[in-house]
């Protein structure tokens, strides 16, 4: 019983070697076999600019796993780019990366990622042209199929510079399509944008009140996938808010005017008159707005693009006095909104002034857009036919 007690591991370790060497000479060695796209494919973004997400691919091996340790090398095949890295290395879940910076030329761009050995893939990308349109200047414009596309809709670029606080009204018209235009800063963020000038007329008319500043004019068309000629003119006008007729405005803006008996009217409770502006806000920031009058009482009435109130005010110590009005109002929901700058007072009229902070900032940290916001707004715009522009008095 002894001999075999000594003899056992023995013989096990034996059996073991034997085993794994068995084993080993005959497993083929794994390579890479695949390689696909991942991320970043039929990206746009202005000449000159990063493209939003970086290009990714995946590398499988024969064995029909990620493969880790791959050379990928990109390459731009068409156009003008620029990429962060002409090499990378697959990691332990067989993807690799590379950031990409369109150039000056506008056009397609064709940026190929291949592996030795492996059938390579190619990502489609455009950069997007964007000239100067001048303020009280008109340039010809046309919507092309090679023009950049963002969910569906051709769009094109202007871009705009105002040295001073400026009323800015942007006009497209189009015998050949339904006109759409947006307004951004040229940073990226989104401002404003106008479907119909009314209910008659399809071409569109955006009437901005700006601070100084560089901005982003982005035409386009109502329908999808629409082409044809069109104009763009940026007139400079007198800051006028009447008429109950739409005026987006920036953060940063003094307005001086006057609430008239042309302009918007409630009158479940005796007339009252206001003016109204648009603004854009964003989750996450802090929306501050001074409305002061000596011929009034003033007062602020906020509507979401549902014509839901989420803010009002009528005297408030904040505004200076205890007849002027005053919001601060945490932004919640991301979003168009109506501002009604409004009398207290039934059938009153008169000057007053309208100042909106420039900050974001809130208290409670929240949400920020980031970086260009090239998109068409989809849901988050107003119906076609134009906003809710109804208003009334808190208890009305």
């Amino acid at each position: 019983m002894r001999v075999f007690s000594r003899l056992g591991p023995v013989v096990l370790g034996l059996l073991v070697v034997l085993s794994v060497a068995c084993g080993d000479s005959g497993a083929p060695a794994v390579t890479a076999n695949t390689l696909v796209r991942v991320s970043g494919d039929s990206q746009a973004n202005l000449t000159g600019n990063a493209l939003s997400i970086p290009l990714k691919v995946r590398v499988t091996g024969t064995d029909g796993q990620p493969f880790a340790g791959a050379t990928i090398t990109w390459t731009v095949s068409g156009g003008s780019a620029t990429l962060g890295s002409p090499t990378a290395l697959s990691d332990s879940a067989g993807g690799a990366t590379t950031t990409v910076t369109l150039g000056a030329t506008p056009g397609a761009i064709s940026i190929q990622a291949a592996v030795a050995s492996v059938t390579p893939v190619t990502f489609g990308a455009t950069a997007c042209d964007h000239p100067l349109l001048a303020l009280n200047d008109t340039l010809p414009g046309g919507l092309q199929t090679t023009d950049c596309k963002f969910s569906g809709f051709y769009t094109d670029f202007y871009d705009v510079t105002v040295a001073a606080p400026q009323s800015v009204e942007f006009t497209m018209r189009s015998a050949l399509f339904d006109t759409w235009l947006e307004l951004y800063l040229r940073t990226g963020s989104f401002l404003g944008y106008d479907d119909d000038i009314d209910s008659s007329d399809t071409n569109s008319q955006l009437t901005a009140v700006l601070a100084a500043g560089d901005y982003l004019l982005a035409p386009s068309s109502y329908n999808g996938l629409t082409t044809g000629a069109y104009t763009m003119a940026a007139l400079t006008k007198p800051v006028s808010i009447a008429g109950c007729n739409i005026v987006w405005i920036t953060r940063g803006v003094d307005i001086s005017d006057s609430v008239t008996t042309s302009d918007c009217v409630d009158s479940t409770s005796g007339k009252h008159y206001a003016d109204v502006v648009a603004m854009y806000l964003v989750a996450g920031t802090n929306l501050k707005v001074n409305h002061r009058s000596t011929a009034f009482d003033a007062a602020l009435f906020l509507r979401n693009a549902a014509g839901i109130s989420v803010a009002t005010n009528n005297d408030s110590a904040n505004a200076g006095t205890t007849t002027n009005a005053f919001i601060s109002f945490e932004v919640v929901t991301t979003g168009s909104y109506l501002l009604f700058v409004a009398t207290n007072d039934t059938v009153a009229t008169g000057a007053y002034t309208l100042s909106v902070d420039a900050s974001t900032t809130t208290v409670a940290s929240g949400p920020r857009e980031v970086g260009p916001q090239l998109l068409r707004l989809g849901g988050v715009r107003w119906p076609k036919g134009g906003a809710v522009r109804f208003w009334s008095r808190p208890g009305t």
